[in-house]
């Protein structure tokens, strides 16, 4: 198929259509998902879940997408709506929604075939420019660089943010994505305009153009970031946080690991559900630790609902959640994954 095993390829929708009869004898599921809404999808349910546990105020979650306005665009946002997410974007009329078919090994390692939708440039509209100005916290998804335009509107996005006083955090996608788009990330690095950046150790590579661990990517990228949190597979993660490092082990369960995919996602929808309340970073490192490690134990690649009540029970709450929409995500990939 022309992709290294755990790698990530770009696929035409003749490619997908061919893809999917070859594994039509096969046994998949189907899911709403994509790399941010996969993570955004655990933080509504980990708010939720702490809502009942804690009777504070609900978080309110929203996201810009672009799904299309196909019958797997409509899927997507049924499930998505489902989960407690908000979808503040409408799909442009005649739009493709992007798909993603993940491979699975028996060593839980994954490979993609994605099919990007529509190529529309991106822009933020005024009702999007809205939306981010009532946010606590503005996450964006790496695989945006991939789109035209994307990197005006991503600038005008975090200038939207910054006029309110949100946070804001970059997830990066994967190493390939970073290579391509390279420059245009640390432009907004550099410019200090990230606060929270998540990325693995081959994307942290990428990203400083050269071979390092997951602790000096952490230290590094850190230097320009509030927190930076570098994963490492079965090594777990370092996070850094005002210039102190602190490594992160992962969470063991019984049986070994089902499913890496979404396993990253996962980590990161910990890590600001997490943050959102207020924990100490070894408390918010711990949770996110335990989040991922749920979502690799079996196949699919988003936090379930009773999950993410079990994950809850004892975390301790520091803040009480703002009834005000506490996180918005501005993601590329608002597809359905063939699993």
């Amino acid at each position: 198929m022309g992709v290294a095993k755990g790698a990530r390829r770009i696929i035409s929708v003749e490619e997908r259509a061919q893809l999917l009869e070859a594994l039509d004898s096969s046994s998949y599921q189907v899911s709403a998902g994509g790399s941010l809404a996969n993570s955004i999808v655990g933080v509504a349910r980990l708010g939720l879940a702490s809502t009942g546990a804690t009777q504070t105020s609900p978080l309110r979650v929203g996201m810009l997408s672009v799904a299309g306005s196909d019958a797997q665009g409509a899927f997507h946002n049924a499930q998505m709506q489902q989960a407690g997410v908000e979808l503040l974007s409408a799909p442009s009329p005649g739009s493709a929604t992007g798909t993603v078919v993940v491979l699975t090994t028996p060593d839980a390692d994954r490979t993609f075939m994605s099919y990007l939708g529509s190529s529309q440039p991106l822009e933020l509209t005024p009702e999007a420019e809205e939306a981010i100005s009532s946010t606590r916290l503005l996450i964006i998804e790496g695989y945006l660089w991939e789109m035209k335009g994307a990197s005006k509107a991503i600038s005008q996005a975090i200038s939207a943010a910054r006029a309110s006083g949100a946070t804001v955090a970059l997830t990066m996608g994967d190493p390939g994505l970073v290579a391509r788009h390279r420059d245009e990330i640390w432009e907004q690095i550099s410019a200090g305009s990230v606060d929270l950046l998540f990325a693995n150790r081959e994307e942290g590579e990428q990203l400083l153009d050269r071979p390092v661990t997951a602790a000096e990517a952490a230290q590094e990228l850190g230097s320009a970031c509030s927190l930076a949190a570098i994963t490492d597979g079965p090594n777990g993660s370092q996070v850094s946080a005002l210039g102190r490092i602190l490594a992160v082990p992962p969470f063991w369960r019984e049986h070994r690991p089902v499913d890496t995919c979404g396993a990253g996602d996962a980590y990161t929808a910990g890590f600001l559900h997490a943050f959102l309340t207020g924990l100490d970073v070894a408390s918010i490192g711990a949770f996110s630790a335990k989040v991922a490690s749920a979502v690799i134990s079996r196949p699919g690649a988003c936090l379930s609902a009773s999950e993410a009540s079990n994950l809850v029970q004892g975390l301790h709450i520091a803040a009480p959640q703002q009834r005000h929409r506490a996180i918005l995500a501005l993601a590329d990939e608002a597809s359905s994954s063939f699993c």
